[in-house]
């Protein structure tokens, strides 16, 4: 028997169903109606697979077994059918059903036997069995549950709208198609037709694959495309398989068709697909793309897109509109908005405000965007205060509900899911806003627990549902937009932070200056003060000091010794009177920049052992020793004022005599380099750490030292770090602590 073209129709056919059926059951197996469609095709594709290997059959009884084959399928399938139009439209009807199956299983007990069919029928194209008595009233079974399962379908469709009323469209006209396989009964009754009827497997793969590629029947729609393009070769090969084999079975159609010439067709076969497959690949995926796939977009090159573009702005402006960009442009949308929900919109149920996107219309008015559409300034500032037109705020409605969920709200499964559901119901309410919005995809964006903001999209421009796969992605673009946002936002915080600290800054700062301003006006007018009040004390002072000297001296009579003790008490309360208006003056001199100085060469190793001769007998009275130790050689000269930098020396010996009970203190003097270091070093009270900061301040004085010196100040060590600095020298003191004594030091240039 040669193998005709013909032959190969059923198989092809049958590599269909099988593809489609597989992929919906694999993709849901929990789903019903994935598994009665599953159901359904694998009986389909005994019928179909059955019938191809009747056409190959090479002896009668090997035609009649697979023609009984064929109908361990076909008889299983109007009850199929008609189960998968119950699951589909949400119905029951189980009398009806289990009727059916019952039919079924003893029709399937009768195909067994001569009395369904018997003997064969023989055309050019090949055999058929004959029609018997049982498989007449099989054809009555037949007809009614098909009858019953366009019905049903039918009903569906004029009930739905949307979504499910586009998939019962398809599933009719799918099914409506397959039925042209129904000719195949033709050539059991004598009717020697062309089997092309068998095509009508493919040809019902393919409107109802488009079904769920447009409208999510069964959610394979990512299954569809790569099963298109594998069906697509598979269907290449066989019928380059086909072609070479029936070319082959003519030209050697006396010979037989043997080993031999299945071994060329292999070859021919594989040197086809080797250097075929790949341009055959690129076509089909082309083809698919164009007439299935119209306006597909790859999800991962969005995201990748979408995330370069996010990672290198924080402008929050600049963020919205790349994400209303990207995604209008892959989803192809009529309509997106981006909502950013404000801070407190949320948790503390604050009044909500979308986001104005920056722009003037033609005439001048401020714009605002709405799902793209721009309004008018006065609808606009209604939006902006958080109310819709009808006064209801807006999309309060949505915030309610993704306080208690996160997932996604497609519109048209809304409609079908609640279209039940009572008026003013949670569910009804969110149907109706959306409808309002005219968004058919509303996707939430979270940060972890936090609603950061919205994207509203309108329905697709070609009319195409949104499948499972855009909703996945625009979760995870969602997802991205979430982080982005609020970067941007808390970015434009910082923004505004730092212009408000920089506005108080710049307040607080001209505060500041006109406080310094006063500040420096009070001190210069306290310097004055403190200059004309010592100046005005000073010659009375002296006007004193004179008198007493010379009431000392007897020039007025003889005075008596407890007279002379009590005159030289008031003598040195004087001094100390008149020492104390000579530093108010050098201080009010420092400050004011006045203090005049007479730079000269001087020896200070001169100065030092003059004043620790001078001050000599102030130690020995208090029992301490003083001395100065001279350098091993000669020091150089150094360029000072004598006078101010006796006073250093004499500020510092003197203090250390003062706060010394026990001991004493050592003068000493050495050079390092070019700089001339004095010292001195005392076995006083010593410093404590944490008044070393403040000891060379105006007025500060140690704590407890007053007990020791109740005549101090606080005014020698500010005035000699001063005259110090004025030196362009340095000061400083050290001690190991409190009650350890402590060593004063200045440095000076040598030869400066």
């Amino acid at each position: 028997m040669s193998i005709s073209i013909a032959s190969f129709l059923p198989l092809i056919s049958a590599i269909f169903v099988l593809i489609l059926g597989g992929f919906v059951f694999l993709k849901n197996r929990k789903s019903k109606l994935n598994t009665v469609f599953f159901l359904l095709s694998t009986a389909i594709i005994v019928w179909l697979f059955g019938t191809f290997m009747l056409f190959i059959s090479k002896t009668d009884n090997q035609a009649i077994f697979w023609d009984r084959f064929v109908y361990l399928g076909v008889i299983i399938i109007p009850s199929l059918m008609y189960h998968f139009s119950l699951v589909f439209s949400k119905t029951k009807n189980p009398k009806l059903l289990y009727l059916g199956y019952f039919l079924s299983f003893i029709f399937l007990i009768l195909s067994r036997t001569d009395y369904f069919v018997a003997d064969l029928f023989r055309y050019k194209w090949g055999v058929h069995t004959q029609a018997k008595i049982f498989h007449h009233i099989f054809l009555v079974f037949f007809s009614i549950y098909l009858f019953l399962f366009y019905y049903k379908i039918y009903r569906y469709y004029k009930k739905t709208k949307g979504l499910e009323h586009n998939q019962a469209k398809y599933i009719f006209i799918s099914f409506l198609l397959l039925l042209f396989g129904s000719l195949g009964y033709l050539p059991a009754y004598g009717i020697g037709i062309y089997p092309f009827a068998y095509l009508s497997g493919v040809i019902f793969v393919v409107v109802l694959a488009y079904a769920i590629v447009k409208y999510r029947l069964m959610d394979i729609r990512v299954a569809v495309k790569r099963s298109t393009i594998f069906s697509g070769i598979v269907i290449a090969v066989t019928a380059s398989y086909a072609l070479t084999a029936f070319l082959l079975s003519q030209t050697l159609a006396g010979d037989g068709y043997t080993f031999k010439s299945q071994l060329i067709i292999g070859l021919i076969v594989a040197v086809l697909v080797a250097f075929g497959f790949r341009p055959l690949y690129e076509f089909l995926k082309i083809t698919t793309d164009s007439f299935l796939f119209k306006g597909e977009y790859r999800p991962q090159e969005l995201m990748a897109d979408i995330t370069d573009v996010l990672s290198r702005t924080l402008d929050l402006d600049k963020v919205i509109k790349t994400l209303r960009e990207k995604i209008i442009s892959a989803l192809r949308v009529g309509e997106m908005e981006v909502v950013v929900l404000e801070e407190n919109e949320i948790n503390q149920g604050q009044p909500f405000r979308t986001r104005p996107l920056r722009g003037r219309d033609p005439q001048g008015s401020p714009l605002l965007s709405i799902k793209g559409r721009p309004f008018r300034h006065a609808l606009a500032s209604q939006v902006k205060q958080g109310r819709a037109f009808n006064g209801n705020p807006l999309y309060q409605k949505f915030i309610d509900y993704f306080k208690k969920q996160r997932d996604v709200l497609v519109l048209e499964e809304l409609q079908r899911k609640y279209a039940d559901r009572i008026k003013f119901d949670q569910s009804f309410l969110l149907i109706k806003e959306m409808e309002k919005l005219k968004t058919a995809l509303l996707v939430p964006l979270f940060l972890k627990e936090k609603l950061i903001g919205l994207f509203l999209l309108g329905a697709k421009k070609s009319g195409d549902m949104f499948t499972n796969e855009d909703i996945k992605t625009m979760e995870t673009v969602g997802a991205q937009a979430a982080i982005a946002i609020e970067n941007s936002r808390l970015y434009e915080e910082m923004k505004d932070f730092s212009k408000t600290l920089q506005k108080e800054v710049e307040r607080q700062t001209k505060t500041l200056k006109e406080a310094n301003i006063k500040l420096e006006q009070l001190d210069k007018a306290k310097s004055e003060f403190v200059s004309i009040a010592s100046h005005q004390l000073r010659t009375p002072l002296s006007v004193i000091k004179g008198y007493i000297s010379m009431l000392l001296e007897g020039l007025w009579g003889e005075v008596s010794p407890e007279q002379k003790r009590h005159l030289e008490m008031v003598y040195l309360s004087n001094e100390r009177l008149i020492k104390l208006i000579e530093d108010l003056l050098m201080v009010s001199r420092i400050e004011a920049g006045r203090l005049e100085f007479d730079f000269q060469m001087v020896s200070l190793s001169d100065i030092a052992e003059n004043v620790v001769n001078e001050l000599k007998p102030l130690a020995d009275k208090k029992g301490l020793y003083l001395r100065y130790e001279k350098p091993a050689k000669p020091l150089p000269k150094i360029k000072a004022d004598p006078l101010k930098i006796r006073q250093v020396v004499m500020n510092l010996i003197d203090n250390a005599i003062h706060y010394t009970e026990k001991g004493g203190a050592a003068v000493r003097l050495k050079q390092e380099k070019d700089k001339i270091i004095f010292s001195i070093q005392d076995t006083g009270i010593g410093i404590p750490e944490k008044e070393k900061v403040t000891l060379f301040e105006k007025f500060s004085r140690g704590k407890g030292v007053s007990k020791l010196h109740t005549e101090g100040t606080g005014l020698g060590l500010y005035l000699a770090a001063k005259l110090v600095e004025a030196h362009q020298g340095r000061i400083w003191a050290e001690s190991e602590g409190e009650g350890k004594g402590s060593t004063f030091y200045f440095e000076l240039g040598a030869g400066k």
